[in-house]
């Protein structure tokens, strides 16, 4: 069963065997790339992305790979779950891309139906679900938010996340059930984001459900073991994780349940998102210290992912920053919509200051964070800081005279677009497809 992929000109997976030279002997992670690219692709995951998406245990993670490295045969599901990280690393780390050779989203979701992904005899289970969240974050980077594959991935993980926690919950280990919930919440996140483009969406739960109790635990990846037993405790090359990602987690779905509560009643009022808006900027200041924006990163080497242990905690404070702003910006202009409703000839002035204050704190975060923070936010941060500029964009172009614009409203707006062309990147062609006969 193939779906659709209109737009897409990768090779097929037919052609992976050929490219690698490979055997259809066995299944193997060989199957989604030669060994060096896939430990390559785990790094990356771990080190850029794991930050924001703690959706695997680092060392009962790795310790499997370790394993199926060296087994004659590995699980078709686990290939499966391993390519989705894949799909999710490629699609996120565009500038990343030249390391990671022949893999692409295309090849590695190929991959994923050759070995059973829509098999009927598959199970819903966590692995499935997960494999599947990421094969829909990926479509949604590569094709866009409206895609018929990006929907259809969404719906699927949505529906194996519901049959998980309302038939199979109790079933699960501790471990699982704390990863379950945390895909709960970063596919809570994406259907939100969509939302706020004006797109429509699957919903998780209904706007009043009290979902609070599916809030993942706030230890660190090593306390998790210490409720399961048999889990690995030490595994080579991977370091442990002392520090817990999951606070920052659940302040962004925090964040995303005040927007939510926002849009959940028949009559919007200024007054009712004025109230939500001061409800996010209130959880980013009850924010631990190590998670509030302080105009700087953490580390000098923030840039480094090697060198700064503060790398993942300034990734994960940008994202809670910049998410924040996007939400105070989507109000605003709703808000504006309502006052612009009720005749008012102009944008109402302290509409325009608010959004120019939104506009003065993203240019802080961008001016004063390395390209390796936005690059590991992934390339779904883009349209956040366009859709702030799009306000200001539409001042500076038909901004009432007579009530004068900003004066800093064009200075910003072209120090935003400086930023945008400097993190839109264009992914590179896959080495094969670099010819200089396909290029012409």
């Amino acid at each position: 069963m193939q779906l659709d992929r209109s737009g897409d000109d990768s090779p097929p997976f037919a052609t992976l065997e050929e490219d690698h030279a490979m055997p259809s002997k066995a299944h193997t992670l060989e199957l989604i790339a030669p060994r060096s690219v896939l430990d390559q692709i785990v790094r990356d995951w771990f080190d850029w992305i794991h930050p924001l998406a703690p959706l695997f245990h680092p060392r009962q993670f790795l310790a499997r790979i370790a394993h199926s490295h060296d087994a004659p045969r590995c699980e078709p599901s686990f290939i499966i779950l391993v390519s989705s990280l894949c799909a999710a690393t490629v699609a996120s780390l565009r500038r990343r891309r030249p390391l990671y050779g022949e893999v692409t989203v295309t090849r590695c979701l190929d991959l994923a139906e050759s070995l059973g992904l829509w098999s009927r005899a598959n199970t819903m289970d966590l692995e499935w679900t997960t494999a599947m969240y990421h094969f829909s974050s990926s479509a949604y980077t590569e094709h866009g938010m409206d895609s018929p594959l990006s929907y259809r991935l969404a719906a699927e993980t949505i529906a194996g996340l519901k049959y998980q926690l309302y038939h199979r919950y109790e079933f699960n280990s501790l471990l699982d059930q704390q990863l379950l919930k945390r895909v709960y919440w970063l596919v809570f996140a994406g259907q939100c984001t969509i939302e706020m483009h004006g797109l429509p969406v699957l919903y998780l739960h209904a706007p009043h459900e009290t979902v609070q109790s599916l809030l993942p635990s706030e230890v660190s990846d090593d306390g998790l073991l210490l409720g399961c037993p048999s889990s690995p405790r030490t595994i080579d090359p991977m370091p442990s994780y002392p520090r817990s990602y999951i606070p920052g987690l659940n302040a962004l779905s925090r964040l995303f349940l005040v927007w939510s509560s926002s849009q959940a009643v028949t009559h919007k009022t200024i007054a009712h998102l004025q109230e939500h808006i001061d409800r996010a900027e209130q959880i980013l200041e009850s924010l631990p210290p190590e998670l509030t924006w302080k105009g700087f990163p953490t580390s000098p080497d923030c840039g480094s992912v090697e060198s700064s242990a503060d790398f993942g905690t300034d990734v994960q404070t940008v994202n809670l920053k910049v998410t924040q702003l996007h939400i105070r910006s989507n109000l605003l202009e709703q808000m504006n919509a309502i006052a612009r409703s009720e005749s008012a000839p102009t944008t109402p002035l302290v509409i325009i200051e608010e959004r120019h204050k939104v506009v003065d704190a993203l240019l802080d975060v961008l001016y004063n964070m390395p390209k390796e923070v936005f690059d590991a936010n992934g390339y779904t941060i883009i349209p956040k800081i366009r859709d702030i500029g799009s306000a200001l964009l539409d001042e500076v172009r038909t901004g009432d005279r007579s009530q004068g614009i900003h004066p800093q409203a064009s200075v910003n707006l072209e120090r935003l677009l400086v930023k945008l062309k400097d993190l839109d990147v264009n992914p590179p062609l896959p080495t094969s497809l670099n010819s200089p006969a396909l290029m012409r």
